[in-house]
């Protein structure tokens, strides 16, 4: 049986290595991107791992996103996993009080508000196939070496949608799953593509996620670490 799959984000970075992972698993990817150019490229380039298509969709405009999920619901019946992995981070160089409201509004719809909708959208066809949810999310506890506002500020809501979807599933005994995965440090557009020993590529953390999504655990209301521990936001994890 097919299974089917959407990739937010992509056409590049962690979301390209997503897909990779997923059609090397035997799935149907379909590839989330903003821009039908650079979506059309990375399909091609994917083409070679297994059954790929360009789903065009930009989470920062509901009607974008609303169009999508009529596009699947429609079409793809055997549709089961959404990856909510689009994101954007702000400038990660600021120091806290210098945003503008406009750019942690902006940071905030990419990063929480259109993953919600999305997943809201797709819930009754996810149901209807047992399928899983994962967003892919950064911790959130600021410390020395790292706390990029904008970025901290837009996830940490995802990781309670997680953890409130989750146990709301569980409690009306829904035949679906979410969970967020953080991978970690990855080299990517986010970050000018810093290297390091602890930096993993964006092949590497697409492999990472797609693992947890797929290998037969529940995960169902999880926040995981990429070394796989759980956060526990009432134990006062730094996660």
């Amino acid at each position: 049986m097919t299974k089917t799959a959407l990739v937010t984000g992509a056409n590049k970075g962690i979301g390209f290595g997503i897909a990779k992972a997923l059609l090397q698993q035997g799935y149907r990817v379909l590839v989330g991107a903003r821009d039908e150019q650079r979506g059309s490229a990375a399909v091609e380039a994917l083409r070679a791992y297994g059954d790929v298509q360009l789903q065009l969709i930009d989470v920062s405009e509901l009607n974008s996103i609303q169009n999508a999920v009529a596009d699947i619901t429609k079409q793809e019946a055997d549709f089961s996993l959404l990856v909510n992995n689009a994101g954007i981070s702000g400038d990660m160089g600021r120091t806290a009080w210098e945003f503008e409201a406009q750019e942690l509004i902006e940071t905030y719809m990419v990063d929480f508000i259109g993953p919600y909708e999305l997943t809201k959208g797709l819930l009754p066809v996810l149901i209807k196939n047992a399928g899983k949810i994962v967003n892919v999310s950064v911790p959130i506890e600021p410390n020395a070496w790292w706390h990029p506002l904008a970025y901290q500020a837009a996830k940490a809501p995802l990781n309670v949608m997680t953890k409130d979807f989750g146990l709301e599933f569980t409690q009306q005994e829904l035949p679906v799953e979410i969970m967020a995965v953080m991978p970690g440090a990855v080299s990517t557009d986010l970050n000018n593509h810093i290297q390091g020993d602890f930096v993993k590529t964006p092949d590497e953390a697409g492999e990472l996620i797609a693992g947890f999504a797929t290998d037969g655990e529940n995960h169902n209301g999880q926040v995981i670490n990429f070394d796989g521990t759980v956060a526990d936001y009432s134990a006062g994890s730094n996660v």
